[in-house]
């Protein structure tokens, strides 16, 4: 009676069901600068568009300010702000990192954090970390806001939204264009606090739309056939039984 059904099963395991599919991947690349800086408020001046622009051989742009105080390089990556500061002072620097401040496009405000802080304590307090003179700080800044615990996994969303759903969500990005952000970044020097804002503007958003197909495995279909040939092997082998009884019987 399984005769039957064993040679359905194997006919199918050597039958792979492909089906197509498309897919649109939507992705906005922005292109983002540091505009001008907010000096501290004893600074001779009160904002500072002195900045410098270097570029390395691998493509990186990175943005330079100087005052007498510090040197500060600035790259913007996707999910982080990364810099390297100098100290140009006789005098220790110290920066309390608790009082650093990311205002995002929108005007809302986000503490933020930087290397070395676990995500799961990213609301505890953040030791101050002290700049001898002459020596320099490599680190980088994460807005808290942007930090979520996804199905007990920590993810980091993207400083500006570069993945969409649907064309509308796509389009809408390029409004972005001209607006800015900034992060307050407070040095103190000599017991005395010296808040320095540095303002990012969005020069350009480029959008890009593309559709893709490719086949994969249509393991609904694979299945569907296999229980119907499991059943008409089933039904076969019980018919066969049904035919030898007659036969037998008739002899």
């Amino acid at each position: 009676m399984y005769l039957l059904t064993i040679v359905a099963l194997l006919s199918l395991q050597s039958c792979t069901v492909m089906k197509d599919v498309t897919t649109t991947t939507r992705q906005a690349t922005y292109s983002v600068s540091l505009d001008k800086v907010e000096l501290p408020s004893n600074s001779k001046e009160r904002f500072s568009e002195t900045i410098q622009k270097e570029n390395s051989d691998e493509g990186v742009t990175k943005y330079v300010f100087e005052d007498e105080n510090i040197r500060i390089f600035w790259l913007v990556l996707n999910k982080q702000f990364s810099f390297t500061i100098y100290n140009k002072t006789n005098h220790a620097l110290k920066i309390n990192w608790d009082d650093v401040v990311y205002v995002n496009t929108d005007k809302s405000i986000s503490k933020m954090i930087h290397s070395g802080i676990k995500y799961s304590k990213m609301n505890e307090g953040q030791v101050p970390t002290t700049l001898p003179r002459g020596a320099k700080l490599e680190d980088i800044l994460v807005p808290v806001d942007n930090i979520h615990l996804v199905s007990n996994e920590w993810t980091t969303l993207p400083l500006f939204p570069n993945w969409f759903s649907t064309d509308a969500a796509m389009e809408k990005a390029k409004t972005l264009e001209g607006e800015s952000v900034s992060i307050l970044l407070p040095i103190k020097i000599e017991d005395v606090q010296n808040d320095y804002t540095f303002s990012f503007k969005i020069n350009k958003v480029e959008v890009d739309s593309k559709t893709e197909t490719h086949q994969e495995h249509d393991y609904d279909e694979e299945l569907s056939r296999t229980m119907s040939a499991t059943l008409w092997g089933t039904l076969g082998g019980i018919a066969l039984v049904v035919l030898i009884a007659i036969a037998s019987v008739q002899h």
